[in-house]
Formats: C-alpha cells, sequence, structure tokens
C-alpha cells in the first residue's frame, strides 16, 4: 500500500490454489490500489476506479480461501477490504452484510463510518470488539501521529488523544472523522486522519492474510 509496510508475498501463494485468470485479476487489482495517487478520502464521492470491481467480481471466495470451507468468511472479508480501498462501499457492504464474524463487524463499521453513518458505524464496531488487527495499529497509528501531529483546529485534540492511548479506540476516530466531515477540521488534519485510515485497512488485510495463508499451510 501507499506509504505503508504492505507485503506482496502472500499474493504470490495465491498461485498455488487459484486460476491462474483469478490469480491474475487479483495481482492487478492489487496493483492498481498500491499506484493510487493519494490515499482514499475518509468520505468518498464515488468509486476510484471502476475495472477493480469488475477485477474482484472474477475473484472466487471459495479459491481465494484454498477451497476451505471454513476460510471463505476470511475469502469475503479480503475481498470486502479491497473494495473499501477502492473507495466501492456499496460493493464492500454487500459481502459484509453476509458475514457473521468480528472482522465482518469490523468492515461493517468503517462501511458506515466512510459513508458519514457515524453511529451505525460504532453499533458494528461494539459488534467487532477488541479485534487482533488493533493490537498493531494502535502502534503504528501513535508512532506517526507523534512524528505527525496536527498542528492546531478542533481535530488537534482527537489526534492527540489517538496518539496517547495505549490500545485501539474504534470510536475516536468516528469522532474525528465525523468532526472532518462535519468541516471542523482542516486540509492538514484530513490528510492525517486520511493515513491513520490507511493503516487501519492495512491491519485489517493483514490479519485476514495471515488467516488465509494459515488455512493453505495446513
Amino acid at each position: 500500500m501507499r506509504g505503508t509496510e504492505q507485503e506482496e508475498g502472500w499474493i504470490t501463494d495465491t498461485e498455488k490454489v487459484m486460476e491462474p485468470e483469478q490469480t491474475t485479476r487479483l495481482a492487478n487489482a492489487i496493483r492498481r490500489l498500491r499506484n493510487r495517487a493519494r490515499l482514499p478520502s475518509l468520505m468518498p464521492d464515488g468509486v476510484w476506479h471502476p475495472g477493480i470491481d469488475e477485477e474482484l467480481d472474477g475473484v472466487s471466495p471459495e479459491r481465494l480461501s484454498g477451497g476451505r470451507a471454513d476460510g471463505i468468511p476470511s475469502a469475503l472479508a479480503y475481498l470486502a477490504a479491497l473494495h473499501l480501498w477502492n473507495d466501492s462501499l456499496k460493493r464492500a457492504h454487500d459481502l459484509v452484510e453476509r458475514l457473521g464474524t468480528p472482522t465482518g463487524s469490523l468492515l461493517h463499521g468503517i462501511v458506515h463510518r466512510r459513508e458519514g453513518d457515524f453511529d451505525n458505524a460504532s453499533y458494528w464496531f461494539r459488534q467487532a470488539g477488541n479485534h487482533p488487527a488493533y493490537h498493531g495499529l494502535q502502534a503504528r497509528a501513535a508512532a506517526y501521529l507523534r512524528q505527525h501531529p496536527v498542528a492546531d483546529g478542533p481535530t488537534r485534540e482527537a489526534a492527540g488523544q489517538i496518539a496517547a492511548q495505549g490500545s485501539w479506540n474504534p470510536y475516536l476516530f468516528v469522532t474525528a472523522a465525523a468532526m472532518q466531515a462535519y468541516r471542523i477540521g482542516d486540509e492538514e488534519a484530513r490528510d492525517k486522519l486520511e493515513y491513520v485510515q490507511q493503516l487501519e485497512l492495512e491491519a485489517v488485510m493483514r490479519f485476514l492474510e495471515g488467516s488465509l495463508g494459515a488455512l493453505r499451510d495446513d
């Protein structure tokens, strides 16, 4: 991912279990997303690249899960995360609605937060609970915000609290995103929150790649 630590090795491992055409579609989608000129916005106006939706439509969750029925929820969540990266909120929502897992709830919360439905977002984050993806996320988000503090304005306090907290608090980030949506924050704060939002998405994807890779290693 742009400006992040996302690794590429897991994608090449999909060649062992997916048909070449599907592997190519997945790789093409991820390559395009990595090459975005700027990070996804907190509240997108529309899909960033319609062609990526088409590529992902050709990826089978069954194949992505390595043919393991117990891996399909993780595969669906991974595809939903890619749609979120593409600002394709409806496609992501259609997938997470099929999931009854903590990861599905976490992604559901992100979808609604980015739609501006902040109360509903908080509901789904409660359903997700203390998700394992949060553990590394807090350290990365805090390090970034300490190095790039929000200089001034109302969003500064929320960003400072995110940097100072001991564990990831999704509700605090909902508050910060809402402030930005209501034009309380400035452009500088928006850019920094977008970076943290991308760290959040990476953390979920890293968790899912670990889950799917473990299934293949069994």
